[in-house]
């Protein structure tokens, strides 16, 4: 089989501003956490259907859709598991910011930990 190139399956996001019209989303909570939950969880559209067909069966007084739930459960454990991997991640990221810091420049090292202290 032929394929010429760039022609075989992709499994990427591609996300250019040359490539579709500019979308600017601003997040309630941390955009870390909301980018990779939509890219790799659920869109907003799919949460939020899971979660209209549930309040909706509720209202009625029907059973909660068993299939639907568990979509749903599944989605808050891979959340839970995004949150803490972005949380590490930001410590991990302060604590390289403050070791350049502390190398580069003592004296606003040591004002930025005093003011950290000072303000709590």
């Amino acid at each position: 089989m032929f394929r010429a190139p760039l022609s075989g399956d992709v499994a990427q996001r591609i996300i250019t501003s040359w490539f579709s019209p500019s979308l600017t989303v601003n997040y309630a909570g941390d955009p870390a956490v909301e980018d990779r939950v939509v890219a790799e969880v659920a869109s907003f559209g799919k949460q939020l259907g899971w979660l209209t067909e549930i309040a909706i069966a509720l209202a009625r007084t029907q059973p909660v859709p068993a299939e639907t739930l568990g979509r749903l459960e599944k989605a808050a454990r891979d959340i839970a598991v995004i949150k803490e991997q972005v949380g590490v991640s930001a410590v991990g990221a302060a604590n390289d910011a403050l070791d350049r810091l502390e190398r580069h420049d003592r004296a606003q090292y040591d004002n930025l930990l005093r003011e950290r202290r000072s303000a709590k």
